[in-house]
């Protein structure tokens, strides 16, 4: 599964050169927080991030279901994508 959010506006504390990455378990509880920085990691867009999530998170057995990356946050351009780690 994988959805796909459009602009809103929000409060937020990221910079332009982060996503911030947020891992969900099965029952929806945060299990995990970080931020992924795009230059340090070569990374132009959130398409991109997703894919690099997909590749660099360790593959046995998630403790999470739900991997959101958020862009833009607390600015008109915020997107955030979600999408299921274990799903090609």
């Amino acid at each position: 599964m994988r959805l796909k959010s459009g602009s809103r506006q929000k409060d937020g504390t990221r910079g332009d050169g982060e996503y911030r990455v947020q891992l969900y378990s099965r029952c929806a509880r945060l299990v995990n927080e970080f931020c992924l920085n795009k230059q340090e990691n070569n990374i132009p867009d959130i398409e991109a991030a997703e894919d690099f999530l997909r590749r660099t998170l360790a593959p046995c057995d998630f403790p999470f279901t739900t991997v959101s990356l958020i862009s833009g946050e607390g600015t008109k351009d915020e997107r955030i994508l979600q999408f299921d780690p274990r799903q090609p």
